[in-house]
């Protein structure tokens, strides 16, 4: 197993967009336990802690797409959604409308419900929102997000996805401790065998 640093352009996209997410890519990978286990450290902050033996005794569960995704996503359509009721300077009101539509609208007041911490998945809500917003259109966000789940997670492809996020994850590393007060912690591995890729995603953050 061999990390790759040959990453599309869109995940220094996301970086540069301010995004709270963490991305490590292997190549060579068989995809077990034991693996995502010793690359998970890898895509968290340098000076971060971590207690892999507890990681193991939390566990994982696999999950399909659709709840990788989460609420903020439509799956059908391809498209990042921003949840909750929303004024816009027009005296319009929107409900939960598709982010890519929002470029040019002024949203003058309104908000939505957050995801449960710890609870899992919500992989577009992590992506696409964070306390002090991404430093990007919401097209440009769109943007970066297709390409990166079509590298993820390409199309027509089988693939392992695990869900390793828990409300306890700041016991495991102290990574997690900003993100455990309220705006969330996100861990996942993403196995495809045809390519013998994985991916592991790591995020927690607060304002």
């Amino acid at each position: 197993m061999n990390q790759t640093d040959k990453l599309p352009s869109a995940f220094e996209c996301f970086r540069k967009m301010l995004g709270v997410l963490d991305f490590v890519v292997f190549e060579d990978a068989d995809g077990t336990d034991e693996e995502i286990l010793s690359a998970i450290p890898q895509a968290l902050q340098p000076s971060s802690t971590i207690d892999i033996e507890k990681l193991r005794l939390l566990g994982r569960r696999c999950i399909s797409d659709k709840e990788f995704f989460g609420d903020w996503y439509d799956l059908d359509g391809g498209q990042l959604l921003k949840l909750g009721r929303y004024r816009t300077s027009d005296g319009s009101e929107l409900h939960n409308p598709i982010l890519n539509t929002l470029d040019n609208v002024n949203i003058t007041s309104g908000g939505g419900g957050l995801p449960e911490v710890g609870a899992g998945g919500q992989f577009a809500y992590a992506f696409s929102w964070t306390p002090y917003s991404l430093r990007a259109r919401p097209s440009e966000v769109q943007t970066a997000f297709e390409e990166i789940r079509d590298f993820i997670l390409p199309p027509l492809q089988t693939s392992e996805i695990f869900d390793w996020s828990n409300v306890r994850l700041p016991e495991v590393s102290d990574y997690f401790d900003a993100g455990a007060d309220w705006w969330g912690v996100f861990l996942f591995s993403v196995y495809i065998p045809s390519l013998r890729r994985l991916t592991i995603i790591a995020g927690s953050t607060t304002d």
